[in-house]
């Protein structure tokens, strides 16, 4: 029975020490993980920095980074409908999957250069910007389509 207890006191204090190991800090309570301090780093230090390799200073930057998400967080789930939680929630579906769609440099090329063939042919007069300028909107277009297609390939759509 000493032995049970002792294993399990020991058991508890590891799970505490690993708990705290893991908490990097809190705003009003609301803990915020080492993991997630360690993606903020890697997205800011473009993977040159972690919670662990960084001064109080820069843990405290980082913590004071991180916490208008989490204090924005508790406020979207208080002051939104839920109407309005469901936009919120598919335009951030929308934005990722469209990051996620790739799109060619050819594949965009042809897109500009349709778009170009019909500006000149609406207005001949009128300047066209050049691809440089244009490229990353077509490609942003391009994967919006992309995305939505997808949706939209098996969708059951009926009037009543």
């Amino acid at each position: 029975m000493k032995k049970t207890l002792t294993k399990i006191g020991l058991a508890l204090a590891l799970t505490t020490l690993t708990l705290s190991a893991e908490t990097a800090g809190t705003v009003n309570g609301m803990k915020i993980s080492v993991a997630e301090a360690n993606k903020a780093l890697n997205v800011v230090s473009r993977g040159q920095a972690t919670w662990d390799k960084i001064s109080q200073q820069q843990k405290e930057q980082v913590l004071r980074m991180i916490a208008p998400s989490k204090l924005a967080a508790v406020k979207a789930k208080k002051e939104l409908s839920p109407e309005e939680k469901n936009i919120a929630l598919s335009n951030l579906w929308m934005q990722k999957k469209m990051l996620e769609t790739k799109i060619s440099d050819e594949e965009a090329k042809k897109t500009y250069e349709k778009l170009k063939a019909a500006a000149k042919k609406a207005n001949p007069k009128k300047a066209f910007p050049p691809f440089e300028a244009a490229e990353k909107s077509i490609k942003m277009k391009m994967a919006q389509e992309k995305v939505v297609g997808a949706l939209m390939k098996n969708a059951k759509i009926k009037l009543k």
